[in-house]
């Protein structure tokens, strides 16, 4: 049976990557009060297609989904395949609802725009397609922690096959030029804060990194993930 759900699932979701190759689909969201449509390419960022706004990219604060570029995630004993697919389900979940964010327009470190959409934030945590994250030290909103643990005590989506103690999210490598020192980000899966796991280790394109509280990320540089430069490991699953 698990077998045909995930076999089901698979195909729903290259079903739905096809079409949005084709035409992207648009979903209504309130953006500090005025009606926008935009274009979710994952669970936690869209591109604003209309309105004083059209053209921008976002990044969605205070929480976060699976990379959905391909499989790079692994804990618990989950397959890295199966938590992208939830990652894709993370997408889609956001494609489909109406959502309010605000933002003081402040952009991250790619130049994306940061909103806040709680009405999103609290829907995706409770499914559980991803996680409460903050961008510091601090704890996530008591909100969004009370969605997040609900959906980890009922083993919902990213939770059903383990809850490890932090989530990798994010990997550098020490050759990659950035100033400062390297690190990849760790997230508590109980509180959302983040931690700076500084190291100074040079990866291999497509090499798995794990810390040793049991999450795991393969490594992809930015430049690697889409395109022409495609990293090899991802090419199976355009």
């Amino acid at each position: 049976m698990a077998a045909r759900v995930w076999a089901a699932l698979t195909a729903l979701v290259a079903l739905t990557v096809a079409a949005s190759v084709e035409a992207r689909p648009m979903t209504k969201v309130f953006l500090n009060g005025a009606p926008a449509p935009v274009f979710f390419n994952d669970g936690d960022s869209f591109t604003v297609l209309g309105g004083p706004h059209e053209g921008t990219k976002a990044r969605l604060a205070g929480y976060n989904t699976l990379e959905s570029y391909g499989p790079t995630h692994r804990w618990g004993s989950w397959t890295s395949h199966e938590l992208y697919l939830l990652a894709k389900m993370g997408t889609l979940n956001a494609r489909r609802g109406v959502w309010h964010c605000q933002s003081d327009l402040r952009r991250d470190g790619y130049g994306r725009t940061l909103w806040t959409c709680p009405d999103l934030i609290v829907d995706t945590l409770r499914k559980g397609l991803g996680h409460a994250m903050m961008v510091s030290e601090d704890a996530a909103p008591a909100a969004h922690l009370e969605a997040m643990r609900a959906a980890q005590a009922e083993r919902r989506g990213i939770w059903a096959h383990g809850i490890p103690e932090f989530i990798l999210t994010s990997t550098h490598s020490n050759d990659e030029g950035y100033a400062g020192q390297t690190y990849n980000r760790l997230v508590s899966t109980r509180t959302g804060a983040s931690q700076k796991w500084i190291h100074n280790d040079i990866y291999k394109e497509c090499e798995e990194v794990c810390h040793p509280t049991g999450s795991c990320m393969t490594y992809i540089a930015f430049n690697k993930r889409y395109g022409a430069m495609r990293a090899r490991c991802l090419s199976q699953h355009e």
